[in-house]
């Protein structure tokens, strides 16, 4: 039941600009916020790399305590902006308004009213436009008022539950917002790139992590924005819409078809199919310039559709790869801010109430590092074993999460949706992490001098006093991946090349995955699997492909432009297994998982390279060399696993189609539901 806020609710104000062509409405929009604020409110006004612009508002402002300058220290554009002044904020609220957008009397306090209910997330305010020709042009239709960043007919009423606001006039919780890691730079305008969707990402990944949270439209959040004259052209109308349908594209390739496009559905039918409607109704009435609208109106709709379908073929032909400021290395997607030495770390264990876990569970509340949680998911929850296990644990630092849909990567999606920490690790239940496994992890990240490292593997190591079969797979380097630290990065930072620490690349760079670290020793930024859509519940021990989950998710870090690091300081003791009857399963599973991961991006913009890489993987398969890790020229690796591995690689596309079939079964009878 929602209920109050016990004091009153805080707010910060933040207001993006990066051209001081815009000067007079950007004052106008720090007063008007200025005007509404209370104590304990602030102003935060980002400026986007240009530094005599910087130096104006700085002397401007100066003196004034509620108001603070500074320039952005994120990726170019407007999501780099929105995210540094969210690091800049401590409030409760953080309200979004552009330069060119000034807010109306009472904006602020009816943005308060909607967050005294706590399911509130989030707020999309009114947006009214404001012509700088005084009324908008007669061809332009009202349907499409999104194209200048306003409201349009058949936009959410008052109090309606909307899946993303406006972001000319938007509010969200800070630390909701924090958790799903900020806006994404791969969405957004740079500069007067007329692109955007950002905001629809948001609404989608609090959604998501927040599922009994709602976004509302709410205006008394009201602004007027300016429309200048340079936007109220067809060829801007045109261009915008293209750029949006290519922002679209991007938006599916993140959030997937379904969240994507689950709005502009019903947009198409109801707003454009009414307002052909509307519009031949005032041309047989007589007004002529309603042709005008109607044919701008379609035309609107068929630049969207040709951006979306030219953003989805540039998508599956070119790899995405995202560069700093700066131009130089990658942008990671990662949570609000750079890693702390001190910030919280989430520990996952996926578990089907293997007796070993107890092990697990205590060695990882030993971790000398002095902020962690330790999130169980039980997998196998009906059982009950679990719980049995843990009964006797009563550290609040340990929690237990149910996930009842098998397979290890829908248990490691429960684990990084229930986390809280800013670095998310994880590890298996017949693991035991040494004690300083996560503080190695996090002076990985706060080490790392570039902020492009996204992702921090380490070194996984037999028990002591092994057995002939665990010493056996303990040299054969399944898991172990040596004792120097690698980065590995599609464009490795020029930092890193001095170091002289990047990882090779091979003709198989970055496809097969195995050379970045293992499932049971990885630790993930928060943010970064969310910005890939976590790991793929077709892939994964519990599932027809028994794994290849770690390989899929590491790959995509990889061909998304981020940086993996590999610490071997970040030690975890495996419990090999014991006995041939689980050493063949094991392989056969190696087998089914690699060639069913790579069988997916058959599936994908990558066709085209893995295909060219197909003759010589195969070649290699069965004949390997030395110049590559094969997996069949492990030393003292028996030919009754090896030929158990190559019937794996064969059965792994199979397996991957079987699996694919299972879970849109299990999806359709979900909906169904």
């Amino acid at each position: 039941m929602p209920s109050a806020h016990p004091r009153a609710i805080s707010v910060c104000v933040v207001i993006c600009c990066y051209t001081a062509d815009r000067r007079d409405l950007l004052t106008r929009a720090i007063d008007a916020a200025l005007a509404q604020t209370e104590d304990g409110d602030r102003l935060v006004v980002v400026v986007d790399h240009n530094d005599a612009l910087r130096t104006e508002l700085d002397a401007r402002l100066a003196g004034d305590d509620r108001a603070t300058v500074v320039a952005n220290t994120g990726t170019r554009g407007l999501s780099g902006a929105r995210n540094t002044g969210v690091a800049n904020a401590s409030q409760d609220v953080v309200v979004f308004l552009d330069d060119d957008a000034v807010l109306r009397p009472g904006g602020l306090a009816a943005a308060r009213a909607a967050f005294t209910d706590t399911a509130v997330l989030a707020i999309g305010g009114q947006v009214d436009p404001a012509w700088a020709s005084g009324t908008a042009p007669r061809w332009f239709p009202d349907e499409f008022g999104w194209v200048v960043g306003c409201d349009y007919r058949g936009i959410a009423a008052d109090g309606a539950d909307i899946r993303n606001p406006i972001g000319a006039a938007m509010a969200v919780r800070r630390v909701e917002l924090e958790k799903i890691g900020g806006f994404t730079d791969r969405l957004g305008r740079v500069d007067d790139l007329p692109v955007g969707c950002e905001e629809t990402l948001m609404g989608i990944e609090l959604h998501r992590t927040f599922p009994d949270g709602r976004i509302l439209r709410t205006t008394g959040l009201a602004v007027d924005h300016t429309v200048s004259p340079s936007r109220e052209t067809l060829r801007y109308f045109i261009s915008r819409c293209r750029h949006e349908g290519k922002s679209k594209a991007t938006l599916r390739q993140i959030a997937g078809s379904g969240d994507a496009f689950s709005a502009e559905a019903t947009y198409l039918v109801r707003t454009i199919g009414s307002g052909v409607g509307r519009y031949l109704g005032q041309l047989v009435r007589g007004d002529v310039t309603a042709l005008a609208r109607l044919a701008m109106m379609l035309i609107g709709v068929l630049a969207t559709v040709a951006g979306t379908a030219a953003g989805t073929v540039r998508q599956m032909l070119t790899p995405r790869r995202r560069t700093t400021a700066s131009g130089t290395g990658s942008a990671p997607r990662r949570a609000v801010g750079a890693i702390r030495s001190d910030d919280l770390v989430s520990i996952v264990i996926p578990t089907v109430g293997r007796d070993l876990l107890v092990e697990t569970v205590e060695a990882a509340l030993a971790q000398d590092h002095p902020a962690i949680e330790v999130i169980v998911v039980d997998n196998r929850p009906t059982s009950g074993h679990t719980r049995a296990l843990l009964a006797d644990h009563t550290d609040p630092r340990l929690r237990i999460v149910d996930e009842p849909v098998p397979g290890i990567s829908a248990a490691r999606n429960a684990g990084n949706h229930a986390a809280h920490g800013r670095i998310v690790a994880f590890t298996d239940d017949d693991a035991r992490p040494r004690r300083d496994w996560v503080s190695q992890i996090v002076s990985a990240f706060t080490d790392d001098p570039t902020g492009t490292v996204a992702v921090v593997t380490g070194r996984v190591i037999g028990v002591e006093d092994p057995t002939q079969l665990q010493e056996m797979f303990e040299n054969a380097k399944v898991f172990d991946k040596g004792a120097a630290d690698v980065i590995w990065a599609l464009n490795p930072h020029p930092a890193h090349l001095a170091d002289g620490v990047s990882g090779p690349h091979n003709a198989f760079f970055p496809y097969t995955a195995g050379q970045f670290g293992s499932g049971n020793n990885m630790a993930f930024a928060a943010g970064v699997l969310d910005g890939i859509g976590g790991f793929d519940l077709r892939l994964g021990t519990g599932t027809p492909t028994r794994g290849g989950e770690d390989l899929d998710v590491l790959r995509a870090v990889i061909l998304d432009g981020d940086a993996i690091a590999y610490r071997p300081n970040a030690v975890v003791v495996h419990y090999h297994r014991d006995n041939m009857d689980d050493l063949r399963v094991q392989s056969y599973g190696y087998g089914t998982g690699m060639s069913a991961a790579l069988t997916k991006l058959l599936f994908s913009r990558h066709v085209f390279a893995v295909l060219a890489r197909l003759p010589k993987g195969v070649r290699l398969l069965l004949v390997p060399d030395q110049e590559t890790a094969s997996a069949f020229a492990r030393e003292g690796w028996p030919a009754e696993l090896r030929h158990r591995e190559l019937r794996g690689y064969l059965a792994g596309p199979f397996l991957f189609v079987r699996g694919h079939l299972r879970y849109r079964a299990a999806r359709r009878a979900e909906a169904q539901r």
